[in-house]
């Protein structure tokens, strides 16, 4: 059971449950790690909320790390939707590099770094990186 959970919208077609991979542990679930939106052949998990429950039969995965790009973004940055890149981050002894980040492009997109907590905190919390082609 995990408590004060976040729910984010927009709604999508299936229900998505991302997790990092202690959380995941935590409760008994093994989740793959995937892309957002690649949940077929995924875990299943028992929603409870303040309306009612709902156990869905997939759909909880650890989201691959990503970074979502505008179309301008990454054309500067010399990248294109679906590139595999690295990005050195971290500091205060923690300096890491994170391999096997998506690029997503859309116009819909804000430039962003999406890590799970985990990743997060491996790093020491940081909140800017190098992107490595």
């Amino acid at each position: 059971q995990l408590a004060k959970v976040r729910v984010l919208g927009p709604e999508r077609s299936a229900t998505q449950v991302e997790l990092s991979m202690t959380d995941a542990r935590s409760i008994g679930i093994v989740a793959p790690v995937r892309e957002s939106g690649d949940v077929v052949g995924s875990a299943g998990c028992k929603l409870v909320g303040p309306a009612g429950e709902v156990e869905i039969g997939e759909g909880v995965i650890i989201a691959k790390r990503h970074i979502h790009m505008t179309p301008a973004d990454a054309a500067a940055a010399g990248v294109a939707d679906k590139d595999i890149v690295k990005v050195v981050t971290g500091g205060n002894g923690r300096k890491l590099v994170f391999d096997d980040v998506v690029i997503r492009v859309s116009e819909k997109f804000a430039t962003a770094m999406h890590i799970d907590t985990d990743e997060s905190n491996a790093a020491g919390g940081p909140n800017s990186g190098e992107l490595i082609k």
